[in-house]
């Protein structure tokens, strides 16, 4: 009698044990030894590939934060970043594929391009290429649902978190008056032609202004905007950034104010440039070029696991905020642009996530014919 009850013990014991292996990822159930041998092994396949290529949007503090910082990590390893071209870039990888040419590892750029790579297949899942503890952990990063950008939330993760909103010219646009008007100030008379935009017809930091500015206004205050107010559309942060310094633009629509901004204050330039606000009805939250995905058929398949994991980590975090000022999405990395945090429990305009993408497309195919130059 007593064997027969061991017996049963023993095999309840074995169905528990079972069924909580079944509720947690290998790496973690095992222990230390089992996430860490298989990330060295990983690690030491990487370093015999010797070589990594990724894509990245133009940052120019995170790109050389990003170099200097794989280079002392791993210098077995040469890592290749490459700009993403805007909207030519997916049609190109795809014109390399069909000429048997696989060339890119990581996709690090901006949400709206990672959506047309999806739609291309070119794109793999990439929560099963995570390894390290703190890279699968997803409570700093608010959880997977709010931190991937795709509708399916598994391909393109959001790795910065700010509040993009407008610049403007203090002494051109009074600042009593941007308060009060906010984004409603594009269509007073006195703006015309003094509104400065990075090109939203393409791919880049002034196309989700696109969604921000027909969600607050309407669309018939849009059209009014791109048609009758006659913004100059630019292909560089720089030009806007220099004419709303000189006074020749009021207001800019071109991404991060500061980093917009830095070239001139290191000239000593003086200059009172404030941005449009924080608030739903002035910014959209967004993740700037910074999101994460792994391509498909990837040449360096280990390399690129090293890459998304090393990313992922805290302190990898931290250097990235700190060279392209914008703030970690991971909650437990200090906030370098406190004045760019969202606003608690407000709801924001997320104009780069997947929701969004088809009236973003909508609004770029309408511009193209109200503006084609």
């Amino acid at each position: 009698m007593r064997r027969l009850l061991l017996a049963l013990v023993l095999c309840i014991a074995s169905s528990t044990a079972f069924a909580q292996s079944l509720d947690h990822p290998r790496n973690e159930v095992s222990g230390d030894r089992g996430w860490k041998a298989e990330w060295d092994e990983v690690v030491a396949a990487a370093k015999k590939e010797g070589k990594l290529v990724v894509c990245m949007s133009p940052s120019v503090g995170r790109r050389d934060f990003l170099l200097k910082q794989w280079k002392a990590d791993y210098p077995e390893i040469d890592l290749s970043l490459s700009i993403a071209a805007g909207s030519t870039f997916v049609p190109a990888i795809i014109t390399e594929r069909s000429a048997g040419r696989y060339q890119w590892d990581v996709f690090h750029s901006g949400p709206n391009s990672g959506v047309t790579a999806i739609r291309a297949g070119l794109l793999d899942p990439l929560l099963p290429e995570l390894i390290l503890p703190e890279a699968k952990d997803p409570a700093p990063w608010g959880g997977w649902d709010e931190a991937f950008y795709d509708r399916e939330r598994k391909y393109i993760l959001g790795l910065s978190s700010d509040v993009q909103t407008a610049y403007y010219n203090a002494k051109v646009l009074a600042p009593e008056r941007a308060n009060r008007l906010g984004l409603k100030v594009l269509l007073e008379p006195d703006m015309k032609g003094k509104i400065y935009w990075f090109d939203p017809r393409g791919t880049g930091t002034g196309a989700p202004f696109l969604v921000l500015v027909e969600r607050v206004l309407g669309r018939e205050a849009w059209r009014k905007i791109m048609v009758e107010q006659d913004p100059t559309f630019v292909s560089s942060h720089g030009a806007s950034a220099e004419a709303v310094v000189r006074g020749k633009a009021a207001i800019a629509f071109s991404g991060p104010v500061e980093e917009n901004l830095r070239e001139f204050r290191n000239a000593g330039l003086q200059f009172d440039v404030r941005d449009l606000g924080h608030t739903p009805e002035t910014a959209y939250l967004g993740t700037d070029g910074a999101t994460l995905a792994v391509f498909n058929k990837r040449p360096h398949p280990n390399a690129a696991r090293v890459f998304v994991n090393w990313i992922m980590t805290k302190r990898i975090a931290e250097g990235m905020a700190v060279g392209s000022g914008y703030d970690s999405r991971r909650s437990d990395v200090p906030s370098v642009n406190p004045n760019s945090r969202a606003i608690p429990g407000a709801k924001y305009v997320m104009a780069q996530k997947d929701e969004n993408d088809e009236l973003l497309r909508e609004l770029q195919s309408e511009l193209k014919t109200l503006r084609p130059k």
